[in-house]
């Protein structure tokens, strides 16, 4: 090395030591070698210092093997310069950096002769290590024993060593480095030897696909030769020849390996999520996956993510089932079903005056029963769709496109509305005044407001919804409604509110009906022994039949009203001085109002007709002409003839004042949340101007965690006894009472949480817990959110995120049947559904359990146990109504987690079994 240079370090290191007020430090041996002597030194600040090729001296000349950039050192111990062997000996907390490159260790030797790093740890009596060398070079980094490092080649020699790739743990016995060093053309490059690749994130894994020879390229792949998977150090048989590892970063192109290997016996040996990945652009891409079984079933899925930043976000997925089953006696049977998934939503800030969003959730051959045995898809008997696209204008106008869809799995039944167009206006406010003088006038709140619909509607059962017949039977129409209404008050607490509407809906298909007097005669020829013609009996089935004639033909309906409603508020107040209660309230809202509705079953209108319905009688059927092109939440022609009807109605409210002894604060109670009776009297109708009148409310109970609500109706008028039909007589006159009990009803429902449990007996609000708590822009207020309130670690929060449910609804009719009042339980369920943390690693969750009283049956039971084993996770699925269970013991997901060892007998294997 040049004498120069020799000097610097020779200035550098008086000058540290002048620095620290101290004698030189004693030369300390380096880890490894035999040491008796006890260091005597006191603490130290952390020495630091560094060798730079660019020295102020501008008059020294520099060798031209003198280093490019500067080598940065520090120790928390000490350091000790050995000028002889030209080394800097670094001890406690070592740190050294040079260019792309830092190295941490317990000791760490600079041999600015060999240009080289040396870095060890201390392992203690107790097995842990001290100061474990960590090494980085650019983005490549990894811990080992003990290493050795040319700082000038970027060549060096690792030790025990253990570094992270993309989700991949990878631990070697003995490798080599080469570094790329500032060339950013180049990459990192590990060979180790007698290596492990695993995604446990132990230094020593609990398993792992171990190889004597592998080569590992930074952020690019992995490729090792014959490999052997270990579980628990044991060698298992699975052997290959090489492997492949790919560790880009980023999304990529790829094989998917199959997530479950499974036997069954009616569709055979299958693999379940076979498939490939591909990454469409930044923003989307794209998973198709299979299962395919070796007796011809087969399902295929295609996945798709996609999101653009401040835009737009949203997930499709599409499957397609064909299952292929052969039952005892050799017949083949064929169930084609499939399922579309959309969810969109469109970022606040994407556009001021435009969004598009929603989801569409619709399926076709009962796909969701048909494949899966988990109890939200048996119990869940709806589904629904509603994706939309609506644009505002700056005018007081907007205008929306949508698809919706509703089915029920229960039925098979689906109604789907494609497309659906509105339009509508804001409330408008035509006498309302550019410029005010004084106040405001009554006729300036008058507001009108246009509304239209245009809809195109299919209705078919879910096997038939893709073909000719449900297009062929596509109901379609255009729909316009006109408001007006104002509200003012008179004599200070009276308020007033007339209103009109007019409504039209333009058809484009009716029906004709006319009678065909055909008889229908059946001919019964008796037979003798001797084979010959006894006897022709002729009977007549049918004397005539009704034909039905669609027209396609413009036939707008027509409808209007008119109306007033007047309304105020009574308050009656009682307070106590003393007491719990310390007060009782009772609002009251009375509301009156008149409506006219002219009657649209006259002739003259066109809406109804009437046809004959049988030869032997005069009787004549009305019907509609609309009654073939039914479309939902459009009007239809109203049967109940003219109205000009006085509505009544009275709402209340029940609250009290409670004083608390544990802070001597007052609470308001709703003792009813609303009590409600209705009614009217119809001076137009001919006979039965009074209808019934019903009388419903609802309250809560014990913290919310029951709710109660009932109704009743009653009636002014007597009714026949052998069919339940009104009688144009009052009751009064003929029982002698004002109103007679028709029918009454009442539901009990209660959802049980241990957190509201726990305020029950705190005496809590839960939902104002809820409503307070700070929480994400992303979650909302209500029940769901309760779990993630923080309570007391006692025995019942195992049950946290744990719900019982019962409902109970007591039912009272008249039963023309029986000619008597009959009492019915209608709905007498309980249920119980969640998941029960018993320790940190034990799961189990609850899909479902109940009991319904009525049947006498449990409802679908639904449970699975789960165990998280650190980097492995076990699980067992179990539905004994159909006697179907699964079993898992599979490595958690990542780059290795088609190593899976599953078990499961589907609900196509399993007949079920008594009990349940």
């Amino acid at each position: 090395m040049p004498a120069k240079l020799v000097i610097i370090l020779s200035f550098i290191m008086l000058y540290a030591i002048a620095l620290q007020g101290q004698a030189p430090p004693f030369k300390r041996p380096i880890p490894g070698n035999e040491r008796t002597e006890t260091d005597s030194l006191p603490p130290a600040k952390p020495f630091s210092g560094s060798i730079s090729a660019t020295s102020n001296l501008d008059s020294i000349k520099i060798s031209g093997d003198a280093l490019d950039d500067q080598i940065d050192y520090s120790a928390v111990d000490s350091m000790y310069f050995d000028i002889k062997n030209k080394q800097i000996h670094l001890y406690g907390q070592a740190e050294v950096k040079f260019q792309t490159m830092s190295m941490q260790a317990h000791y760490i030797l600079i041999d600015w002769k060999e240009s080289t790093m040396s870095a060890n740890g201390e392992q203690l009596p107790n097995g842990e290590w001290l100061g474990k060398p960590h090494f980085t070079e650019g983005a490549q980094d990894f811990t080992t024993s003990s290493m050795k490092y040319n700082y000038k080649t970027y060549k060096g020699v690792i030790y025990d060593s253990q570094t992270k790739q993309e989700g991949l743990n990878i631990v070697g016995e003995k490798g080599k480095f080469f570094g790329a060093g500032t060339d950013s053309t180049k990459s990192n490059v590990i060979y180790n030897k007698n290596a492990i690749f695993s995604t446990c994130d132990l230094d020593h894994p609990h398993f792992g696909i171990r190889s004597n020879k592998q080569k590992i390229v930074q952020d690019k792949v992995a490729i090792v030769g014959p490999c052997n998977l270990i579980i628990g150090d044991i060698p298992t048989p699975l052997w290959l020849p090489f492997g492949f590892f790919p560790l880009k970063l980023g999304q990529r192109t790829g094989l998917i390996f199959p997530q479950n290997y499974q036997y069954s016996e009616a569709w055979g040996f299958g693999l379940d999520g076979v498939g490939y990945y591909l990454p469409i652009n930044d923003n989307m891409d794209l998973q198709l996956t299979s299962d395919i079984y070796l007796k011809g079933t087969f399902r295929l899925h295609a996945l798709s993510n996609y999101r653009k930043r401040y835009k737009y976000s949203g997930r499709a997925n599409l499957d397609f089932a064909y299952q292929r089953t052969e039952d005892s006696e050799g017949i083949i049977s064929h169930q084609p079903s499939g399922s579309l998934q959309w969810s969109h939503n469109q970022d606040a800030k994407a556009h001021p005056y435009r969004s598009l969003g929603g989801s569409i959730n619709i399926q076709t051959g009962n796909y969701q029963r048909s494949n899966r045995t988990d109890a939200a898809a048996r119990l869940n008997s709806s589904l629904s769709s509603n994706m939309s696209y609506r644009q505002r204008f700056d005018k007081p106008f907007d205008l929306s496109a949508a698809f919706s869809h509703s089915q029920n799995t229960n039925t098979r039944n689906v109604t789907i509305s494609f497309p659906t167009v509105n339009f509508q206006t804001q409330n408008l406010f035509p006498f309302k005044r550019k410029v005010k003088t004084g106040g405001e006038k009554w006729f300036e709140r008058v507001q009108m407001r246009y509304t239209s619909e245009a809809r195109n509607q299919f209705t078919a059962k879910d096997s038939t919804l893709f073909t000719q017949a449900t297009l062929d039977s596509a109901k379609f129409g255009l729909r316009h409604n006109v408001t007006a209404s104002t509200s003012f008050n008179l004599l200070k607490f009276f308020n007033f509110s007339p209103s009109m509407s007019y409504k039209e809906v333009w058809y484009f298909k009716t029906q004709d009906k006319t009678f065909d007097p055909s008889l229908t005669i059946q001919m019964d020829t008796t037979w003798n022994d001797d084979s010959t013609e006894f006897q022709v009996t002729n009977d007549t089935t049918n004397f005539g039949h009704i034909v039905t004639n669609e027209n396609w033909r413009f036939k707008p309906l027509r409808q209007y009203n008119a109306g007033i409603s007047m309304s105020t508020k009574i308050f009656g107040t009682l307070l106590f001085k003393k007491g719990k209660i310390r007060g009782l309230r009772h609002v009251i809202t009375p509301t009156f109002g008149f409506n006219y509705t002219p009657d649209f079953t006259n002739p003259d209108w066109g809406y109804f007709k009437t046809v004959q319905k049988d030869l032997r009688e005069d009787e004549q059927l009305r019907y509609s002409i609309y009654d073939n092109n039914r479309i939902s939440g459009f009007e239809q022609p109203s049967t109940s003839g003219k109205q000009m009807a006085v509505n009544y109605g009275f709402s209340n409210l029940f609250e009290a004042k409670i004083f608390s002894k544990r802070d001597s604060t007052l609470k308001n109670v709703k003792l009813f949340n609303s009590i409600s009776l209705n009614g009217n009297y119809n001076f137009a109708a001919d006979s039965l101007n009074w209808s019934t009148v019903t009388i419903g409310g609802n309250t809560n109970f014990f913290n919310n965690l029951t709710s109660f609500r009932f109704g009743i109706v009653l009636d002014p008028y007597d009714f026949d006894r052998s069919n339940g039909r009104r009688l144009n007589q009052l009751n009064i006159e003929t029982n002698g009472k004002l109103l007679h009990l028709t029918s009454w009803n009442t539901t009990l429902t209660t959802n049980i949480t241990v957190n509201r449990l726990r305020d029950l007996i705190k005496g809590e609000d839960t939902d104002k817990k809820v409503a307070n708590r700070p929480r994400t822009d992303d979650e909302e207020g209500t029940d769901a959110n309760i779990a993630n309130l923080e309570g007391p670690e006692d025995f019942l929060s195992l049950f946290e995120n744990f719900s019982i449910a019962h409902n109970f609804t007591l039912s009272q009719r008249y039963y023309t049947n029986v000619g008597k009042d009959s009492i019915a339980i209608t709905t007498h369920t309980i249920s119980s559904r969640g998941t029960i943390k018993l320790t940190p690693n034990w799961n189990i969750n609850v899909g479902n359990f109940g009991y319904d009283f009525q049947s006498k049956r449990i409802t679908y039971p639904d449970f699975s146990f789960s165990r998280d084993l650190h980097c492995w996770e076990m699980g067992v699925a179990w539905q004994p109504q159909f006697g179907s269970y699964s079993f898992f013991l599979r490595v958690k997901p990542g780059k290795l987690d088609f190593i899976n060892i599953p078990y499961r007998k589907g609900i196509q294997d399993s007949s079920g079994f008594g009990g349940f």
